[in-house]
């Protein structure tokens, strides 16, 4: 059992954030708790467990975490759509800073169903520039990529992806986001079916996404528009340091 730092939400939170890696139930959690908070100091802790490992849940909650988020791992084959009714919209990787400052500012202010925002402890604000720096990252990094979705007429960014390559065949969906003002106009099926097409191309065959239990809007594309299959289930319990 150890932590590891997390370095973009320690930035974001101001103090150290860190992740409880490979827990275990049998420990001495006290001691455990004592060493990580002399060594870092921390404002916030987590832990991602397996829904089913009601050991683990038990231990983490009679040590004062509490149960934030449950999260769904699912994964679908890459499979192209027909985009022949999509010819209003391109789709194209993110390579300029002008382009990225458009996606930024639509992450900063799309996403709802977030446990930093839904945590009534910490300020809702910080979720929005949570997601701005992890983007910020994804553009930096050789191994993530950036993907958005435009009008072709007036060039107006409308929707994004984040990718990580996990390997040769298998990419990571990160973040995927609409223009608040334009959600509940079909745009998040069109982003995605688009994405589906230039990653098969790119010769990515399966993708594996992790999605919020009460992001329902995105259940319901994942799993009954792309064909994506749940594999597992997580609870995110998290314990804050004053």
């Amino acid at each position: 059992m150890h932590v590891e730092q997390i370095e973009i939400d320690s930035r974001v939170l101001g103090r150290n954030v860190l992740a409880i890696q490979e827990l275990d139930p049998g420990a001495d959690f006290s001691s455990f708790e004592r060493g990580y908070i002399q060594a870092f100091n921390p404002a916030y802790v987590y832990c991602k467990t397996a829904m089913d490992a009601m050991d683990q849940l038990h231990y983490l909650e009679l040590n004062g975490f509490n149960f934030m988020e449950c999260q769904i791992r699912a994964a679908a084959r890459l499979k192209p759509f027909n985009l022949e009714r999509y010819g209003a919209y391109v789709y194209e990787r993110v390579t300029h800073e002008a382009e990225l400052e458009e996606v930024i500012a639509i992450a900063g202010s799309t996403f709802t169903h977030d446990r930093w925002r839904m945590d009534p402890h910490l300020d809702p604000g910080l979720a929005g520039e949570r997601y701005r720096q992890y983007l910020y990252n994804s553009f930096r990094d050789p191994n993530e990529f950036i993907f958005r979705l435009r009008e072709r007429t007036s060039g107006r960014t409308l929707a994004f992806q984040t990718n990580r390559i996990v390997s040769e065949k298998d990419v990571l969906f990160l973040l995927i986001g609409v223009h608040p003002d334009l959600k509940n106009h079909g745009l998040g099926v069109v982003n995605e079916y688009f994405a589906f097409n230039e990653l098969a191309a790119m010769g990515f065959r399966k993708a594996v996404t992790h999605v919020s239990a009460a992001n329902y809007a995105m259940l319901n594309l994942n799993f009954n528009g792309l064909g994506f299959k749940v594999t597992s289930t997580f609870a995110v319990l998290r314990k804050l340091y004053r």
